[in-house]
């Protein structure tokens, strides 16, 4: 059994998936969910679900949506009340956000690019939508959302470093410039477009990339490049040997974070 929050809110029930009805009772599952092994606070879950809607009728109807989550999950035991609040009890592998965070954090630290590439695959394969995307709306959840579509942009760039290490530069440069538009400020994504552009024979396009976000840094920021990304601008400029080595040189991007 398995909650699902990296797409629309639902529960994986003996390998079925099971919708959940109602935008608050997704919510109450959601919140539950991403207190993983924790007990969530009745105070926290009628904050997250109702916020400043929430009334005296509140933990009246929270008790309501749990008991019918209780049904459609088809164990009492899987929601269970435990002072203060309700714990969510599935075992191992609760959550898709689990093992994502569990693949992610794998794939980044594996040695060998091929298999990182592999298990970072498979974590952004549980990604079926926007995070939490039926619950919008809701502060918290909104929240926890944003932090979700971090780690799979976390994920997205630990898949090109690997890639870029097994020399696919070519084949990436468009999901490169894809997201260098949704990431404008993003020092990594940039430093990985301009690695890749260099290594495809593009030497000026890739110098353009690192004016483009100097700029953009400049008018919106107010800061300069960090100096990991200057040097990346001086390595092409010079034709470094070294950025022909793609260990080396991925080991260089590793470090142009944001």
């Amino acid at each position: 059994m398995r909650v699902r929050l990296l797409g629309p809110v639902d529960a994986v029930v003996g390998g079925t998936p099971v919708p959940i009805a109602g935008l608050r009772r997704k919510a109450v599952l959601a919140v539950l969910a991403l207190h993983g092994e924790g007990i969530a606070g009745t105070g926290r879950l009628i904050e997250a679900v109702w916020g400043d809607k929430a009334g005296r009728a509140s933990l009246n109807t929270l008790q309501s949506h749990v008991s019918a989550l209780r049904r459609v999950l088809g164990n009492r035991n899987a929601i269970v009340a435990r002072p203060p609040g309700y714990l969510l009890d599935l075992g191992p592998g609760t959550t898709d956000v689990t093992e994502a965070q569990r693949l992610v954090a794998r794939g980044e630290c594996d040695d060998d690019p091929a298999q990182s590439a592999t298990t970072l695959r498979a974590a952004l394969a549980l990604w079926r939508d926007r995070s939490l995307v039926d619950v919008g709306g809701m502060a918290w959840l909104d929240e926890q959302a944003a932090a979700l579509e971090r780690l799979r942009t976390r994920a997205q760039l630990a898949l090109i470093r690997a890639r870029l290490a097994l020399g696919e530069h070519a084949q990436l440069e468009p999901d490169l410039e894809r997201l260098a538009r949704a990431h404008p400020f993003d020092e990594q994504v940039h430093a990985q477009l301009m690695f890749a552009l260099y290594r495809t024979g593009r030497q000026a396009d890739a110098l353009s990339v690192y004016r483009r976000l100097r700029a953009a840094l400049a008018d919106n920021v107010g800061i300069d490049p960090s100096q990991r990304l200057r040097d990346l601008e001086i390595a092409i400029l010079r034709q470094d040997p070294a950025l022909d080595q793609s260990a080396h040189a991925v080991r260089l991007l590793a470090g142009c974070a944001s």
